[in-house]
């Protein structure tokens, strides 16, 4: 198998932090690039609250840095995307726009609760990838 893009999904949990050290590995290894994406699903009523949209944006910042901070650090390509929809559907299409070899991903993000209730965003990223997924079960 051949990698020359990885598409790293963050959200913030120590579990993104383990996906996005064997992303590090990986690229190294193969001379891949770093898609990192950020998913932000904000409610679209309140989109309209100009507060409320600088809030998402400080929050997306603050999930980020972490992760930057370790790619930097390793010295990888890396580009970085924020998007404002659902996460399944839209790291699904990052896959496919940016033509993606491989998408690594933590099992569960940071509130299990909304998994449980709405069904996990692993799994349906893994129903609608267009390439192969890794899911990094390191406990953190």
């Amino acid at each position: 198998m051949e990698v020359k893009k990885i598409l790293l999904p963050v959200d913030g949990s120590e579990y993104s932090l383990n996906a996005a050290a064997e992303a590090i590995d990986l690229a190294k290894k193969f001379s891949a690039e770093i898609i990192l994406l950020y998913c932000s699903e904000t409610f679209q009523n309140l989109k309209q609250f100009k507060d409320f949209s600088v809030e998402s944006l400080e929050y997306a910042n603050q999930v980020l840095t972490p992760v930057r901070e370790l790619l930097d650090k390793s010295e990888v390509t890396y580009i970085e995307r924020v998007i404002d929809n659902s996460p399944s559907e839209e790291i699904a299409k990052m896959a496919e726009k940016e033509k993606v070899d491989l998408i690594i991903m933590a099992p569960r993000g940071t509130n299990p609760l909304a998994s449980i209730l709405l069904g996990s965003v692993t799994t349906r990223v893994l129903k609608q990838s267009p390439c192969n997924v890794l899911v990094v079960h390191k406990k953190p």
